[in-house]
């Protein structure tokens, strides 16, 4: 589906009760939306292994670089709701879930060329935007309490069933299903729905239309955040796979302080052609993902990919190669999302 870049981020931005205004919106929020795709593309499409151990996932337990990319862009998708007048009428929010579902099968049969390969990113995003949007038909007021004793059934789980990959309770409920064990599975669906309903507060500060006050709340909450997640990272480690409690409270904290950063200096202070780049990304994410995907990925993974690799790593070393070719799918990732932007042209699903 596509619409005029303005339509729907005039919707974005407008604060309760107060008129739209065109061209009015939180750019801060698409740039840090294109931050993460810039992320999501570093880490995905690497050249080779000679990367920084940053920019590969942990293996189980602990926290990388890489590990951040996926929370950030979940936690943006929750800013976003209380913007949206889609995510206020169940028929367009659920629509938006199978959307989202099938788009995310069709990309991952077209990368492993099987239909039974899964739904991936974007089936994850589905799920946890569903999660999270049951969650909000609570009473606003218990809607904390159900967040938080969703963590702490999950932390439970944890502790009960053991944090190894094989005897864990995600491995179990992936089993279950009849699923390979994967960060993108289902059971990861539970902890990352948190991960978007802290977007959602975040989106309610923002759309109170007090600058600073918005900018305070967003600052504290995210340094809260960074404490606790540490401090219960000694009885439920830190873990991407699980997207475990802890997990959850990191990273959101670490969006959180980034999305108070651009905010002030995006929004507030103006400060908006440096960061132009990312903001075309963010706008366009959904292009940006679905094509490195398809092209990267899929079609130039086996035989261009190694290829260009090797040529670039007899030339200039197997660290700059690596490097190179993922700032070459960035480039050409962001040439096609601007080139869709100048004509108007937003895909959003």
């Amino acid at each position: 589906m596509t619409t005029r870049p303005g339509e729907e981020r005039r919707q974005v931005a407008a604060p309760a009760g107060a008129p739209e205004r065109p061209g009015l919106r939180l750019r801060g929020v698409d740039v840090l939306r294109g931050a993460a795709v810039v992320g999501m593309l570093l880490v995905d499409n690497r050249g080779n292994a000679a990367i920084p151990d940053q920019l590969e996932h942990a293996a189980w337990n602990g926290l990388h670089l890489a590990d951040v990319v996926f929370p950030v862009f979940l936690l943006v998708v929750g800013v976003s709701v209380p913007f949206s007048r889609r995510a206020q009428r169940p028929r367009a929010a659920l629509t938006r879930v199978v959307r989202l579902a099938l788009l995310g099968w069709l990309v991952v049969a077209a990368k492993y060329g099987s239909l039974t390969a899964g739904v991936g990113v974007l089936g994850h995003i589905a799920g946890a935007y569903l999660l999270c949007w049951l969650l909000l038909r609570l009473p606003r007021r218990l809607q904390p309490a159900a967040a938080a004793g969703l963590l702490a059934a999950l932390s439970v789980l944890t502790l009960t069933l053991g944090g190894d990959p094989d005897r864990s309770w995600g491995h179990a409920v992936d089993a279950a299903l009849g699923l390979p064990f994967s960060a993108e599975a289902p059971h990861s669906y539970l902890g990352s729905a948190v991960t978007v309903y802290l977007g959602v507060l975040a989106g309610r500060a923002l759309r109170s239309g007090a600058g600073r006050a918005a900018l305070v709340r967003l600052t504290a909450g995210g340094a809260a955040l960074l404490v606790a997640g540490p401090a219960l990272a000694p009885l439920v480690p830190v873990n991407k796979r699980l997207w475990s409690p802890s997990f959850v409270l990191v990273t959101a904290g670490i969006a959180l302080l980034a999305l108070a950063l651009l905010h002030w200096l995006v929004d507030q202070r103006g400060v908006a052609r440096p960061f132009r780049p990312f903001e075309v990304l963010g706008v366009e994410a959904v292009v940006a993902f679905v094509f490195s995907e398809v092209v990267f990925r899929a079609l130039l993974s086996e035989g261009v990919q190694p290829t260009v690799d090797g040529w670039l790593s007899d030339v200039a070393g197997p660290v700059t190669s690596a490097w190179l070719y993922a700032l070459l799918s960035i480039a050409v990732t962001w040439a096609l999302s601007g080139a869709l932007l100048r004509r108007g042209i937003v895909v959003r699903v």
